[in-house]
């Protein structure tokens, strides 16, 4: 029983809990500086509906569902990757997938619509 216990609070817990070396960056410094980033790739984690609606120029969109099976057409493991995402759970659910595939060098901008408001 508190075995169970256990496994259910980490399930329900890990989302929460910081990546190590995570950096983020704000998305209004991002735009300042943008040729400053040119050697990063920036991934949309959005949906397919949601990106093409508003789509962000200079970026690769992967669904955060499609991004451990299809991250490999567009992205290698030696490169900066700057994951934007519209929540912070989207984003570290997204690090911790490219993490496990090899990825050092990783970012977390959160996407415009929240910094605009």
């Amino acid at each position: 029983m508190l075995l169970s216990f256990i496994l259910v609070f980490y399930i329900a817990v890990r989302p929460f809990w910081p990546l190590a070396n995570l950096k983020h960056i704000d998305y209004q410094e991002f735009l300042r500086q943008q040729s400053d980033f040119r050697q990063y790739k920036v991934i949309d984690i959005r949906d397919a509906t949601d990106y093409l609606a508003d789509p962000t120029p200079d970026t690769i969109n992967i669904s955060l569902g499609r991004l451990a099976f299809t991250w490999e057409k567009y992205l290698l493991r030696e490169d900066n990757v700057i994951i934007m995402s519209p929540g912070v759970l989207q984003s570290k659910k997204a690090a911790r997938i490219l993490r496990k595939r090899g990825f050092k060098c990783l970012y977390v901008m959160k996407y415009k619509v929240d910094v605009i408001s």
